[in-house]
């Protein structure tokens, strides 16, 4: 059943491959009549058969082709532990695509990427799509991890002109946070200032607005937050937008998950 683009799916596992001690690479057979999803959009998902976990758990498409849908697993809990199990030929049960609004195409302008963690999948989305389409021009990914085991930059094989990363450790890369890494890269005019996209923790996408963002013509957020039904129905992963009239609370999820950075009200953000 397809209603407004979105369906219920089964997807069977083609590989599954751990990619650092806490992240798995999931890749499925694009069931039949899944619809084309676009950069930012996630799909909320649960193990076919499985008693437990009862929920489903969101998770951002990290590609998306004629053949294969493909997802970063990042185990948190039981049940993404669960889902990071699966073995091939396993079948996964989908809700998708969710999200209404998405990172919008760079129309052929150069684009920053920054990715914290796992942020790093509808990063690659984003970047694998408009190069498959040429509809980018340069693309820098930046990726911030806290070690160089956590390090998904293999996930981006194929998609940016240039990858650089972080690590909190030193590890690899710039030594500190990817926000850093960002502002030095601008100071030194190595980096081009057309578009901003970001995917990460709260922090770390907080500080790209107070210490980048305004140099930068535009910047896009696909927000991470806890999302239980995955269609704005339980109004739990709401976020405060500002207006002129004060902040107005919109589901990540469904009003979403896609952003202007510069619009959230951040220290109104509340957990």
């Amino acid at each position: 059943m397809i209603l407004s683009g979105k369906g219920l799916f089964s997807a069977r596992v083609l590989e599954n491959r751990a990619i650092s001690p806490s992240t798995h690479l999931i890749v499925m057979i694009r069931p039949d009549g899944f619809p084309e999803a676009q950069p930012g959009q996630f799909v909320s998902i649960r193990i076919t058969g499985a008693g437990a976990p009862l929920l489903r758990r969101p998770y951002s498409i990290c590609d998306l082709t004629g053949e294969a849908l493909t997802l970063l697993v990042k185990i948190v809990g039981v049940g993404s532990a669960a889902i990071a199990g699966t073995r091939p030929d396993e079948m996964i049960d989908l809700l998708g695509p969710l999200g209404n609004e998405t990172f919008p195409d760079p129309a052929g302008e150069d684009a920053v990427f920054v990715a914290g963690g796992a942020g790093l999948a509808p990063i690659v989305f984003a970047i694998r799509r408009w190069t498959r389409e040429g509809t980018i021009g340069r693309s820098v990914l930046l990726h911030g991890a806290e070690c160089r085991d956590e390090l998904l930059g293999d996930v981006a094989g194929g998609g940016p002109t240039e990858f650089r990363c972080a690590t909190i450790d030193g590890s690899e890369g710039h030594h500190g946070d990817v926000v850093t890494l960002c502002e030095q890269l601008l100071d030194a005019g190595r980096i081009p200032t057309d578009l901003l996209y970001s995917c990460g923790p709260r922090g770390m996408v907080k500080a790209l607005v107070e210490r980048v963002d305004g140099r930068f013509a535009a910047h896009y957020t696909s927000l991470e937050a806890i999302m239980a039904c995955g269609v704005g129905a339980c109004r739990g992963c709401t976020v405060p937008v500002a207006t002129e009239s004060g902040a107005v609370m919109k589901a990540v999820c469904s009003d979403g998950t896609v952003f202007r950075a510069r619009e959230i009200a951040w220290d109104e953000w509340k957990d």
